[in-house]
């Protein structure tokens, strides 16, 4: 029995670590499959470990699959040594303000999103790419643009996704100390954009940075922080994590493209709504580098709410370039994001 067991754990293990390599628009079963992969890893972990001590021959089957699934585990665990910067290094910052927390149930008479506007004004980031961005030129506090440019010598590039009927602006933008050579879209046919890109003269060489901000899956934590929620919520759920997934797999794969033409090395930053272990996630690990997998600590979460074990936010980068820094900045905690940054240069050294 427990050898028919471990079989079965061993071959559903295989298909999990398949599924992030199969678009969930062509079978969207593939996007649940790899949200087992972290439990699949773990529980293999126990039972090695288990196995081992009871002197069982079965440890052998999570050992091959722990081994099978090392780039899930590259991409869930990151250890490195930061290199310091040098003047031949540039940061960049990427950040979900969530609208500066500007929606009414949000505001503690404004101070969270006042606190966040000043500590984005004093971070001393050469690049800052920020999702759910909000500018409104008529209020004092949240006449976003003028005070991020006071802040040093600035060039912006802001996309708005809406302009309401006060001619506030929500979108992305993009804040680059460096000079602005080029600027465009990333949208889908019929659709709204979700995603820019500029490119930045930086000293003699030339960056494509993309500030993307992928299809959210709208659903309310609270009904997934607990078995009651999850009970009396599930069919919403799984509607809304299917959608997510299909909606996600066809950006994704627009971005690829689009990034793949670039005359030049690129710097994606942004919330990709998606895990480490996604189709979403392993489209861009195929085609690029990820920082926090080669420079960064940790398990890096970058969620800010009571699904805390997320990871959605990400800078990846071609490998023309080398990252010498990565950090998730938990200590900022005014979005239900947190920001992260990285420190790059054209060269190693």
């Amino acid at each position: 029995m427990a050898k028919k067991l471990n079989i079965a754990l061993f071959l559903f293990t295989l298909l999990a670590y398949v599924s992030p390599y199969i678009s969930p628009a062509r079978a969207w079963l593939t996007g649940f499959l790899s949200l087992t992969i972290p439990g699949l890893l773990l529980l293999h972990a126990f039972l090695l470990t288990y196995y081992i001590v009871q002197r069982k021959k079965w440890y052998m089957y999570s050992l091959v699959a722990l081994a099978l699934g090392y780039q899930y585990l590259l991409a869930s665990f990151s250890v490195s040594n930061p290199a310091n910067p040098t003047p031949e290094t540039f940061s960049v910052l990427s950040y979900n303000v969530r609208v500066f927390n500007t929606y009414a149930y949000l505001q503690n008479e404004n101070e969270p999103g006042k606190a966040m506007i000043d500590w984005l004004v004093s971070d001393t980031a050469h690049i800052k790419c920020l999702q759910e961005y909000y500018n409104n030129s008529r209020s004092a506090i949240f006449n976003t643009t003028a005070q991020l440019k006071s802040s040093g010598t600035y060039n912006t590039y802001i996309q708005p996704n809406l302009v309401n009927r006060i001619g506030a602006e929500f979108g992305l933008a993009i804040f680059s100390r460096y000079p602005v050579l080029q600027r465009g879209v990333i949208a889908l046919p019929d659709s709204s954009h979700y995603g820019i890109y500029a490119d930045l003269k930086i000293r003699q060489d030339t960056v494509r940075v993309y500030n993307v901000h992928l299809q959210s899956m709208s659903i309310d934590e609270r009904n997934l922080s607990n078995f009651e929620g999850v009970k009396n919520n599930y069919p919403s759920v799984f509607q809304k994590l299917k959608q997510g997934f299909m909606g996600r797999a066809g950006l994704i794969d627009h971005l690829v493209t689009h990034l793949q033409a670039s005359p030049y090395p690129v710097i994606v930053c942004g919330d990709f709504n998606d895990l480490p272990y996604s189709y979403t996630y392993f489209s861009m690990r195929r085609n690029l580098l990820n920082a926090f997998e080669r420079a960064g600590n940790g398990l890096g979460f970058s969620y800010n709410g009571r699904l805390f074990f997320l990871r959605i936010d990400n800078q990846f980068y071609s490998k023309t370039l080398y990252a010498h820094q990565y950090q998730t900045i938990r200590e900022v905690t005014y979005s239900d994001h947190f920001p992260v940054r990285a420190v790059y240069s054209f060269t190693k050294n």
